[in-house]
């Protein structure tokens, strides 16, 4: 007799909708991010209006081809798919709910008297960059009773190999050549697949032809595999596979399709012990083709490789974390979405659909060799669903947010190549836009273009923006003269810029939006002057980017100074002007804060009249198309949050409709929502910028840049690496600190023997010398050092090393002596500690320590202790430079 609750049970299951795509209060855009790694690994569930949700319909590269990765759950004998398109006698599992978080997507389903979880997990890990380099994803499968009742419960899932290849079948001919192979470790098995003739850097619609494909899980009771044309019929039939691959190995890619597959049974359960999970990874090495700015060539292999020598022990460190790593993806998840949520729960959405991309847009590297090396690191972006090019600056400008929130030093790794092959190429006073037309060949920058204020403005701005929020100033210091030169070409051109392109292909003389990110550009190479020390060239760039705001004021206001203009002299015209969000992201303060609010009572206007449903267009040029990027940089400038929320809202909107195919797009149609392609692309990175918000919001960090760094060439080493340009220093800093204090005990000690007539005049030069009749007496610093300790525990300062004259150095001993007795005289009664617990005296307190003497002494002594204060300073950051690829914004 069927209980109540069973009777219950099944009337339910009938009425019960059969998709969940109309029910979902958000559903992005028909298309959900399933599995994505990296460039070539971008696996999605598409769900348009209209059709079968996950458990009817095969997953999809990032460009819509079929990728056939299925999964079934047997019940009691009755076999339903919670994943592929199969034609089975008895039904498809009901989707019934979709959750998508950053790291995750989770569907809720009911297969019979079942209810099963598939989750879909993309670890993102931006401060471990072996675990986000990983090219593996996790899937797990759950279930749980409906009725109370035990059932029979047996899980499957195959992949074919139309994971690694591009070549599909054309009718009845087959498609590229692939090979297949079942291998075992200790604690895992695997299923391997492969183009049987691999064409290194090769891609084919879009897809790499150079990577092997896996399919891998635990060892377990339970668990049979195999590798055959019909692997699913042993499955439905009686619920395991036959341990055995079929005699052929490899073959063309179609009929009769070879499937790689497991199945695992776990008995008579009312809910499984624990989720049954499958990796499935991509894996090239190496990864990139790189030409460098000497002309070599590396082959970049992927930076896990650092910590794991092959293949088999990854797959086994992988599936046995991942109940660490979910533990981590929830966290992560929490601490991303809390921070969203306090913008508006549309923009957790947003960043929600956007974050796996916006990581797997990326290829961490390291160069080839027989040990690589993690301190040699960069990072490749592929302008994937656009252009292919490599390291787009413009796109990376766009997503340059999400990496500042995420770990600021990937921004720098990302940065690394595209200064390394300009640094030499002094012919382009502008800045290039990538340094590949054709991923993954990385085959350097190009000759001359027309978005010389774009891409110079956007460098600059990235580097600033990463040293100011990494702390790591190495880029800066190393490639500081072409900095220069770009900064150079920004105040001769961006004020009013002519015969321009902008990111968004317009190409109108005399563009406010575009003409501001210039100006910004010249006052961060002013800020980039002033972390490197370089007083002069910062007061020039100061003095430049402060005219050059005053001059666009007068120019881009309205006659009637109540927003701004699109186009100097039309008052007809308007913009989003995006651009302004990098003077409120680096705090440069170019356009003042009134007329931010103007702006923003203008932007409340162009909503009501200019803007479609899917929001407002770029600007009163491009009325057809916007951006999604764009929209959410220019929902950060404005200073009411109403109309903040508005423009993120549209954003939301465009995501959430399931009237059009295909993933969300950058840019797309304003009333139809309907993808543009020129200029703009999907599944790619540059949705980062729906970060902006996030970006604001993470705390400086003092730059630390090496003191060598602008006395070496550009492109001469890394700043990590950097010698200290102080010659003779010997000991420690510490010594060399106290010297600093006794510099003023000596002076006040030999301006008072001249006073009673024993000395003749002396003289301070500040070129680190103090000469004297009867010699000269070496000022130089010694060596960072731990000082020896003696019995009482204190320090003992090492003896002052140089070149003096005997009777110097006996007096310079004697009042050495003196202080460091005297407990009221010693560096730390003298002046404050610094942050390094050292005392560092500034010239100011010199004079205020030794105010009886004259004043052109103390001008000259105030010159030498403040040289010498810079030198233990770059000491100092050069020894607590941070490896960049573990330093991190989040904690």
């Amino acid at each position: 007799m069927v209980s109540t609750c069973s009777l219950w049970f099944y009337i339910a299951t009938l009425i019960l909708p059969v998709t969940v795509c109309a029910q979902q209060t958000f559903f992005p855009q028909a298309a959900v991010p399933l599995a994505i790694r990296s460039p070539h690994f971008s696996m999605w569930y598409n769900c348009p209006a209209d059709t079968q949700p996950l458990s009817n319909s095969w997953l999809e590269f990032w460009n819509g081809a079929t990728i056939s990765w299925g999964g079934n759950i047997r019940v009691d004998g009755l076999t339903y798919a919670w994943m592929g398109q199969y034609n089975l006698q008895n039904s498809t599992a009901n989707v019934t709910d979709i959750k998508i978080t950053p790291t995750r997507s989770i569907f809720t389903m009911q297969a019979g008297p079942m209810n099963v979880t598939v989750t879909f997990l993309t670890p993102i890990e931006p401060s471990d960059w072996v675990n986000q380099s990983t090219p593996f994803s996790y899937i797990s499968v759950e279930a749980q009773s409906l009725d109370g009742a035990a059932h029979l419960v047996q899980f499957y899932t195959e992949l074919s190999s139309e994971f690694v290849t591009g070549i599909r079948p054309q009718g009845d001919q087959g498609g590229g050549l692939v090979s297949w192979q079942s291998s075992r470790t200790a604690t895992s098995i695997y299923h391997q697949t492969e183009p049987e003739q691999p064409q290194p850097y090769a891609e084919v619609a879009d897809q790499a032809e150079d990577g092997k494909g896996y399919l891998a899980t635990t060892l377990r009771p339970g668990l049979t595999w195999a590798i055959s044309r019909d692997t699913q019929h042993p499955f439905i039939n009686f619920g395991n596979l036959s341990n055995a691959e079929d005699s052929t190995t490899s073959g063309p890619l179609g009929k009769p399709w070879y499937d790689v597959a497991f199945a695992v049974d776990l008995g008579n359960i009312q809910s499984t012990p624990s989720p049954v999970t499958w990796a499935i990874g991509y894996v090239r090495d190496p990864v990139v083709q790189y030409s460098t700015s000497s002309g070599t060539i590396e082959l970049r292999r992927p930076y896990w490789t650092t910590r794991y020598s092959d293949i088999d022990t990854l797959i086994d460190a992988f599936l046995a974390d991942y109940p660490a790593a979910l533990r981590r993806a929830i966290a992560f998840d929490e601490k991303v979405m809390g921070d969203a949520s306090k913008i508006s729960s549309e923009y957790v959405d947003l960043i929600s659909l956007v974050a796996r991309q916006v990581m797997g847009g990326l290829d961490i590297t390291v160069g080839s060799g027989d040990v690589t090396d993690a301190t040699d690191v960069k990072i490749f972006m592929k302008d994937i669903g656009s252009s292919e090019r490599v390291n787009p600056v413009e796109r990376m400008f766009a997503a340059f947010p999400a990496y500042l929130y995420l770990n600021a030093s990937l921004g720098g790794a990302l940065l690394a190549p595209l200064l390394d092959h300009q640094s030499n190429q002094s012919a382009l006073p502008y800045a290039a836009q990538d340094i590949g037309t054709t991923y993954p060949n990385v085959t350097g920058t190009h000759g001359p273009h027309s978005q010389g204020v774009e891409q110079s403005g956007n460098m600059l701005i990235m580097m600033y923006a990463h040293a100011r929020v990494s702390g790591d100033g190495s880029l800066l210091a190393q490639y500081y003269s072409t900095a220069k030169r770009w900064a150079d070409y920004l105040v001769s051109n961006a004020l009013t810029p002519s015969n321009q392109d902008t990111a968004d292909g317009e190409s109108n003389a005399n563009l406010t939006n575009l003409a501001i990110k210039g100006i910004i550009g010249v006052k961060a190479m002013a800020e980039i002057s002033r972390a490197v020390q370089e007083d002069s060239d910062a007061e020039y760039y100061d003095s430049q980017a402060n005219s050059l705001s005053s001059s666009w004021l007068s120019l881009a206001q309205s006659s009637d100074r109540q927003h701004l203009l699109g186009q100097y002299g039309d008052e007809s015209s308007w913009a989003m002007m995006y651009n302004v969000y990098a003077d409120l992201l680096l705090q440069t303060n170019m356009v003042p804060r009134d007329v931010l609010a103007k702006q923003t009572a203008y932007y409340q206007t162009l909503l009501q009249t200019e803007a479609s449903h899917l929001g407002l267009p770029i600007d009163y040029v491009s009325a057809l198309s916007k951006t999604a990027t764009w929209t959410l940089l220019t929902s950060a400038t404005v200073t009411d949050d109403g109309v903040r929320d508005q423009l993120i809202r549209y954003a939301w909107d465009r995501a959430a409709t399931n009237k059009t195919t295909g993933k969300y797009p950058d840019v797309y149609d304003a009333d139809t929502g309907d993808r543009v392609s020129s200029g703009g692309g999907v599944a790619g990175p540059a949705l980062g910028a729906m970060f902006a918000h996030l970006a604001l919001n993470v705390p400086n960090t003092t730059i630390v840049v090496p003191s060598s760094g602008t006395s070496r060439p550009n492109g001469a080493g890394t700043g990590n690496k950097s010698k200290s340009h102080v010659g003779a220093i010997a000991g420690g800093v510490v010594g060399g600190v106290v010297l600093l204090a006794l510099i003023a005990g000596a002076a006040t000690l030999i301006y008072r023997k001249k006073r009673r007539g024993g000395r003749s005049q002396r003289s301070l030069s500040p070129h680190r010398r103090h000469k004297e009749e009867e010699g000269s007496l070496d000022l130089t610093l010694p060596y960072p050092f731990e000082g020896d300790t003696d019995a009482s525990g204190g320090g003992t300062p090492p003896p002052f090393v140089g070149v003096r004259s005997s009777k110097a150095a006996r007096e310079h001993e004697r009042e050495r002596a003196r202080l460091m007795h005297q407990p009221d005289r010693n560096m730390s009664s003298l002046f404050p500690l610094s942050e390094t617990g050292h005392s560092i005296p500034s010239s100011e307190q010199i004079s205020t320590g030794a105010s009886s003497l004259p004043s052109a002494f103390l001008t000259g002594l105030r010159s030498e202790v403040e040289h010498l204060r810079r030198l233990v300073q770059g000491l100092r950051e050069d020894r607590m430079q941070p490896p960049p690829e573990y330093s991190s914004t989040t904690d």
